[in-house]
């Protein structure tokens, strides 16, 4: 079987997508013997959510509809594939994708497009652990994150670009605080925040 990539275009730059490629060659090595390096069966066809490097730890992650995966950034090799329980969001055809962060820890943090929840990998052990956020407002829609992006210590800003709405995650608390509402550009899953404030 061939393996190839469904780069969603819009959630990369350039260089991002040069990188996810390489990832995605990497990833392509697991077809001709499905359980190297933890490699599922049905890895035949890779679609990338989001990716983020973390160069300080010569790491990068890719986040697919099924898994989070590690790689090693020199080598390019899959370190782990990580499995989020409980983990649901819809696909492209229906919105924008879930988002991925880092803290400066180097804890990933993955949301939900449907779900007020996120998902944290620890960055040395690798377990993961969810966080249900209690929402201060919109309690009559399904909020989810599509954009996430640190901010200061337990802090994350928060976009939905469904609904076209800011929010303020205090991850200690588990909670969240919408903090504005706008007007979503038709079809934009662009995050109106930097991933690094």
């Amino acid at each position: 079987m061939l393996s190839y990539v469904k780069v969603v275009s819009s959630a990369f730059s350039r260089s991002q997508r040069i990188v996810v490629m390489f990832a995605a060659a990497m990833l392509a090595a697991c077809d001709s013997d499905p359980q190297a390096a933890g490699a599922s069966p049905r890895e035949d066809q890779l679609q990338v959510l989001r990716i983020q490097e973390d160069p300080d730890r010569n790491r990068l992650w890719l986040l697919d509809p099924n898994a989070v995966s590690l790689y090693d950034n020199r080598s390019g090799k899959l370190l782990q594939r990580i499995v989020l329980p409980g983990w649901i969001h819809f696909g492209e055809r229906f919105g924008c994708p879930p988002d991925l962060a880092l803290d400066p820890s180097g804890a990933v943090f993955v949301t939900s497009n449907v779900l007020p929840v996120l998902w944290r990998i620890d960055p040395v052990q690798l377990e993961v652990t969810v966080l249900d956020i209690a929402l201060d407002a919109d309690h009559d829609k399904d909020v989810g994150f599509t954009g996430l992006a640190f901010a200061a210590n337990g802090i994350f800003i928060a976009t939905n670009a469904i609904h076209g709405t800011l929010w303020e995650i205090d991850v200690r608390a588990s909670s969240a605080q919408k903090l504005a509402s706008y007007t979503p550009v038709g079809g934009a899953c662009e995050s109106p925040i930097p991933y690094s404030l």
